[in-house]
């Protein structure tokens, strides 16, 4: 009896191991994704103003006051990051709007980006909507980053009916340039939790890709 005991002591540690290992990793990604995004565009921007300062004061004024203001983005998303932590995350912006909030940031770093729908857009659950704004999140980083692009196009899919898509391509580096980071197998964490499936190749334009189908 007493061995026994010792035995379900044992796989109770173990268990709760587990779990504050799960629990940190998730954090992790919430803080690469979130915070990691925007940090990353923001010093592309004062790379960029600092580029233009000596020619062009007035325009690097405005790119650094852009940059401010993502700053006041960061935080908020930090605080969002922190709640959908404790919560499932609510809201009333559709998929698309998030997205396209993402696209002026990449816009305002020196990318050019697209956004195309196919389908009729439709409510997700909030953990699919999040995962797929996290999804692309990563890509805009690491078209900026890694990939070095100068275009980047999103596609949301929603044509089929039991399942949505997401393709993230740049014209950029290609995949077998560089190594997967934390982000790209934090991205894939995340699209499994939502029982969705993450497929990396290069782009139709020679750059880095990755399609996400997730149920719907």
């Amino acid at each position: 009896m007493t061995e026994a005991n010792q035995r379900l002591r044992e796989f109770a540690l173990q268990a709760e191991d587990l779990a504050t290992a799960k629990e940190r990793n998730r954090l992790a990604r919430e803080i690469h994704d979130g915070l990691g995004h925007y940090l990353t565009t923001i010093h592309m921007q004062i790379q960029a103003a600092s580029a233009v300062s000596a020619n062009d004061q007035k325009r690097a004024k405005t790119i650094l006051t852009k940059a401010q203001n993502l700053t006041q983005e960061a935080l908020a998303d930090v605080r969002h990051s922190v709640a959908a932590l404790r919560l499932p995350v609510d809201g009333h912006q559709t998929l698309a709007e998030m997205i396209r909030g993402l696209l002026e940031g990449a816009r305002n770093a020196g990318i050019e980006p697209e956004l195309i729908i196919h389908g009729e857009e439709r409510n997700l659950n909030p953990q699919t909507r999040w995962t797929l704004y996290r999804a692309a999140q990563e890509g805009i980083s690491n078209a900026c980053i890694h990939a070095k692009a100068s275009h980047l196009w999103i596609t949301l899919d929603y044509s089929q009916a039991d399942s949505v898509t997401l393709d993230v391509e740049d014209n950029g580096i290609g995949p077998g340039e560089y190594k997967e980071g934390f982000g790209l197998l934090g991205l894939k964490e995340r699209v499994s939790s939502v029982g969705g499936e993450v497929e990396i190749g290069p782009s139709k334009q020679g750059g880095f890709a990755f399609d996400i189908k997730v149920p719907a």
